[in-house]
Order: C-alpha cells, then structure tokens, then sequence
C-alpha cells in the first residue's frame, strides 16, 4: 500500500471559482482518512484530483513520494468505488469483478483466484452468475468494492458509498468496510456529508467548509477539541449548541443564563458564543456528584424519546437547546425543571473569528 500527501492542493474552475483553496493533508499508509462536509464543501472534488479524474490547478499531489500530478488515472494504481456502484447491467458479477484485470491481460487463473478471493471476504461466492438487476442495493455495493478489491490497489478511494442504501444496510455496510480495510491492511480515503459515517469509520476525520480544511484529527479529538464553531456544529449528532452571550469579570451572561466561568478557562471580558453539547446538560435533582455551574430553570417545548435516549428541547439565550437524557426519567411536554452545565464541558469561540478561544 502506500502514503498520500496533499501540499497546497488548489482547484479552480472556470470564472475563478475557487472549489478547493489550499489543501494540505497526510494520509499515512495503511490509514483509513474520511473527508467529511456538507454539500459543495469540495470533499468530492478532492477525491476526484486523487484519483486523476480532476485536474490539479496548484499544489503537490504525492503518492508513495511520487508526484503524480500530471499521471493518468490508470497508473496512478488506485481503485475508487462510486455512489451509483457504476456496474455494467450485462455482465455477471464475475465478469464485473473481473473486467478491470481482463484490459490489463491478467493470465485466466490469476483472474480466477482474485475473484474468488475477493467474493469470498464479500460474502459473494453464491451471487457471482448473477447479474446486477437480480441483486440488492446492499449486495451491489459489495460487488462494486470487489471490482476494487481485486486490482489490490495502493489506494482505496471511496465516493459516498453508502448514501443509496436505507438506514439499517447503511450501518451494516459501514461495518463491513471498516472490517475490510482491517482485513485488507488498506490505506483507503473515504468521502461522505454523514458525520456519523465519518466518525465510526475513520482513523483520522478531515473537516471541509467551502473548500477550506477546518480541522485533521481523529474523531474523539475534532469531538472534544473543535478547532471552531463550524467544526463543533457538524461533528455530533445532534450538534452543538450555541449561546451568543458576553463575558464580564468571570461572569457569562445570555438571555435567561448567568453563571460563574471556572478559573482554568481563560476566556477575557466582550462577545462570546457558547457552545454546548447536548450530553452536558444535567437535571440537577437527579445529578448530584459533577462540577457543575449554577441552576438555571427552563420549560420544555419539546420531548423526543428514542429509547434508551431522550433529547428534551427549550430556549435558552434566545435559542432553541436540545439536552440529552439517558437517565430513564419520563418528561413531559411544557415541564419545568432545573438544569445545570458540566464546567468540565464548556466551549467558548470568539463571536468575530468563530474560532475557539478556549
């Protein structure tokens, strides 16, 4: 396998729009990178000048210390798997699998065997005389992965594999390629608008906004330490919240929120916005051992339970809130409660920059 390195990586498209501005990311060999945005941040396009489908405008696009930039796709020796599966309707599965090794004349017993290999790791060996109109979506997906699976590429490029399946084969499928790249010891770049995609997938989660990288981390650390507002916002489910409020002398103020900010946060007197996970929130007549900040009082609009969890929504500084409830408690709509804050979970982002201060 191999190591990818984006430098300074530009697209422009024609009237000077700009798709990607400076790209500088570090795939590691053998790491499993999700690129990670909403529609129109870039994601695509970035996978798409990997993969030589895209011309680079500037920057540096390496893959094994090679520079690639003006090499074709087809020697570039990574293998991309698509959105719409792109399977041709009158083949069988095996002749799917098998047509990319056919072009480049592989003797018939190598074919044979990589098939083979491939469709047994995918579950496919009783499907193989099958056509595609006679499968599911699910087992589709699978067939497009093994014509991938058996070039044995450098490089793995994944272009929202997922996002034609319903919810429940979604989250089976996403187990399976994680437990393929595992399997395959695969480096592999993985592009999706799902956070949760991204962040039960990936080894290393790059964040992109109007073709800008916010933030390479894993995810727990782009979860925990949010480099800024954006990256807060998008990364958990359900996001952050946020309160516009002020700093005085130790004292965060909003709309119906006051309290005391803990001496270890460093955060100077103006403008803030507060950011908030929903887990954070604590009814304080059922938590009794957490640091937490002074009683607020609010009133339930709205009581979401979906089992084990129930998110509960109100306003607070002019803004509706979700809190997270795991607790079991049965909640009912226009309730007043007192709730409170972990001190140990607050995020402060300066109100001009949107970036965070502490």
């Amino acid at each position: 396998m191999a190591d990818v390195q984006l430098k300074h990586i530009q697209k422009v498209y024609d009237k000077n729009v700009m798709a990607i501005k400076d790209a500088s990311i570090e795939i590691k060999d053998k790491e499993f990178v999700v690129l990670v945005g909403p529609s129109g941040c870039g994601k695509s396009t970035l996978l798409r000048m990997i993969a030589g489908l895209e011309e680079i405008t500037d920057g540096d696009l390496l893959i094994d210390e090679q520079r690639v930039n003006d090499m074709s796709p087809k020697d570039r020796d990574i293998a991309m798997v698509f959105q719409n599966y792109a399977l041709y309707p009158h083949m069988t599965v095996f002749e799917n699998m098998a047509f990319g090794l056919k072009l480049r004349k592989y003797p018939k017993a190598e074919i044979q065997k990589r098939v083979t290999d491939a469709a047994n790791i995918l579950g496919l060996t009783k499907y193989l005389k099958r056509r595609p109109k006679e499968m599911s979506g699910g087992q589709r997906q699978r067939v497009a992965i093994g014509r991938a699976i058996v070039r044995q590429p450098k490089v793995f490029l994944f272009d929202e594999p997922l996002s034609n399946l319903d919810a429940k084969l979604r989250v089976q499928m996403r187990t399976e390629i994680k437990r393929l790249h595992k399997q395959l010891d695969a480096t592999m770049i993985y592009v999706t608008h799902d956070q949760v995609e991204a962040m039960t997938m990936g080894d290393k989660i790059v964040v992109l906004k109007d073709g800008d990288v916010q933030q390479v981390d894993t995810p727990m650390n782009l979860y925990n330490n949010p480099a800024n507002k954006f990256v807060g916002s998008f990364i958990g489910s359900p996001g952050m919240n946020f309160v516009d409020g002020e700093v005085k002398d130790g004292q965060f103020t909003a709309e119906g929120i006051q309290f005391s900010i803990p001496a270890n946060y460093q955060v100077t007197n103006g403008p803030v916005i507060l950011g908030i996970r929903p887990e954070s929130f604590y009814n304080i007549n059922y938590e009794k051992e957490r640091q937490l900040t002074e009683a607020q009082e609010i009133q339930l609009d709205v009581i979401e339970p979906i089992g084990a969890e129930t998110f509960l929504y109100f306003q607070m500084g002019g803004k509706q809130i979700c809190m997270r409830s795991t607790s079991g408690i049965i909640y009912q709509d226009g309730q007043s409660i007192q709730i409170a804050i972990d001190q140990e979970k607050l995020f402060f982002f300066d109100a001009q920059t949107e970036n965070r201060i502490a």
